[in-house]
């Protein structure tokens, strides 16, 4: 009979909680249900690696940015995502389908970039500093580039209001 640590249980636990909030949030950088499993795994392994130095307080955020670390060394091995993959859905409780629909298709025409930081601003709530320390860019990048795109999410949503093809 094998023995768990409590180093071991402790991040069992903290995967079991935190598991469907790392899916969605790495579902909504890759647009890709598959891939989205493969990002929270590839931030899970890594983040185990070091779990006995990460604070216990800290954790979601250290796993986030393990996420989007794992999610933006994915777009510099491959070519984006098509637009037409964005029409997969996964199922959460606390969000609705027609929610989450929309909130596909404004981030399906942003950037890898705009989409981090867009989700980690608001998705996840994280300060504008620490998603520009976690993201490796000044305050300023990262106010300027939520403005730059969250006003052409509002353009492509108005154009596509317009003329609803």
């Amino acid at each position: 009979m094998t023995r768990v640590s409590t180093r071991d249980r402790e991040f069992e636990e903290f995967v079991r909680a935190a598991w469907p909030r790392l899916r969605r949030a790495a579902y909504l950088l890759s647009h890709d249900t598959h891939e989205a499993e493969d990002l929270v795994q590839t931030a899970l392994t890594r983040s185990y690696a070091r779990w006995g130095v990460v604070r216990r307080e800290g954790a979601y955020s250290y796993v986030h940015r393990a996420l989007v670390n794992a999610y933006v060394d994915s777009t510099r091995r491959r070519r984006p995502v098509p637009v037409e993959r964005v029409a997969e859905r996964v199922g959460t409780t606390d969000h609705t389908v027609e929610d989450r629909s929309e909130l596909l298709d404004l981030l399906a025409p942003l950037t890898p970039r705009e989409r981090s930081i867009l989700v980690w601003r608001y998705y996840l709530d994280a300060p504008e500093k620490d998603v520009a320390e976690r993201l490796g860019v000044a305050p300023g990048t990262v106010r300027s580039t939520a403005s730059r795109a969250l006003a052409r999410a509002r353009a492509d949503r108005t154009d596509q209001e317009r003329d609803p093809r």
